[in-house]
C-alpha cells in the first residue's frame, strides 16, 4: 500500500500545474466553529480552512468541510466518515489514532482570568490546584496541561469556549485556558465592554502549540491526503500565499459582515 500511494502521488505531483483545471479528487473534511481561524460564518469558512482549501488544490483536489461539534468531529472521521479533521494542535496522545501533517500555524495558548479574581500569576501548573479551571469538552490543549487536567479534580468541563468566559464571568470558575486570538475574538465579539472589562489574560504564557490538519489513520488514502495537502502546504508557503492569508486575517477579511470585529483593539 505505501508502494502504492509513493507512486500515485508522484504521478500526480509530477503533473503541470494547468492540468488541474478539473480536480482529479475530492475530500471530505470535518471542520468546527472556533472562530476566526474555522467558522461557517466566515469568509473562506475560516483563516485557516482557508489555507487547507488552496493548499490542497495546488495538487488538484479539492475539499468540502461540514462543520460539527469537536468530538462529533473526530469520532466521524475515525469512523470513516470524512477524509480529515480541521484542525487540531500536535498532541502525543493522539498520534495512535491520527496523522498530523506539516504544521499550518503556530499559536499562543494563554490564561484568562478574572480582573479582579483570585489568580493573577503563576509559573508552574501546581500554582492552580487551589483553583477551578474551566475547559471546553472534548478539548486536548498540549500534553503538559493535558495531564494535569487527567490529574486534577478542581475542573470544570462546559460545551463551549462561550459558555467557559461566561462561567468565568459569573465567578463560577477562576482560570481558563484557551487560544490568544479566539479568546480575544471571542470576548469582542460575543460579550458586552463591561464583561470584557472583567475579563485579563495573565501575561505568562502557557505554550506555543503548533496547529495541523488530521487524518484519520487506517484509511486506504490516509497516507496519500496527508502527503498531497503537505505537498500544497509547502508551495503556498513558497508563493507567498500564507504571508497573504495572515495579513487578511489581520485586516478582519475572514470575519462575518455582519458581526465586525476590530482588529485594531487588539
Amino acid at each position: 500500500m505505501m508502494r502504492i500511494t509513493t507512486l500515485l502521488l508522484t504521478a500526480v505531483l509530477l503533473l503541470p500545474a494547468q492540468s488541474w483545471a478539473h480536480a482529479w479528487l475530492k475530500l471530505e473534511i470535518a471542520t468546527t466553529e472556533y472562530p476566526p481561524y474555522t467558522s461557517t460564518d466566515m469568509e473562506h469558512e475560516g483563516y485557516i480552512n482557508h489555507i487547507i482549501t488552496e493548499a490542497f488544490l495546488e495538487t488538484g483536489v479539492v475539499v468540502e468541510f461540514t462543520s460539527l461539534k469537536w468530538e462529533d468531529a473526530l469520532q466521524a472521521a475515525k469512523n470513516g466518515d470524512y477524509d480529515a479533521v480541521s484542525y487540531g494542535n500536535f498532541v502525543r496522545s493522539r498520534e495512535d489514532e491520527f496523522l498530523h501533517s506539516k504544521p499550518i500555524t503556530a499559536e499562543s495558548l494563554v490564561f484568562y482570568v478574572r480582573r479582579n479574581g483570585p489568580v493573577q500569576q503563576w509559573n508552574t501548573l501546581s500554582d492552580l490546584d487551589q483553583y477551578k479551571m474551566g475547559i471546553t469538552k472534548g478539548y486536548l490543549y498540549t500534553d503538559e496541561l493535558t495531564g494535569y487536567i487527567e490529574n486534577n479534580k478542581n475542573v470544570a468541563t462546559f460545551d463551549t469556549d462561550e459558555e467557559n468566559f461566561q462561567a468565568l464571568i459569573d465567578g463560577e470558575i477562576d482560570i481558563f485556558p484557551i487560544d490568544e486570538l479566539t479568546g480575544w475574538y471571542l470576548l469582542e465579539r460575543e460579550f458586552n465592554q463591561d464583561d470584557r472589562n472583567d475579563v485579563v489574560r495573565l501575561e505568562t504564557y502557557l505554550s506555543t502549540v503548533t496547529t495541523h490538519l488530521l487524518i484519520p489513520k487506517g484509511r486506504k488514502n490516509s497516507r496519500l491526503v496527508l502527503e498531497l495537502f503537505n505537498r500544497g502546504l509547502e508551495e503556498i508557503t513558497l508563493e507567498g500565499k500564507m504571508q497573504r492569508f495572515k495579513r487578511l486575517l489581520k485586516e478582519g477579511f475572514y470575519q462575518h459582515p455582519e458581526k465586525p470585529v476590530n482588529y485594531d483593539r487588539r
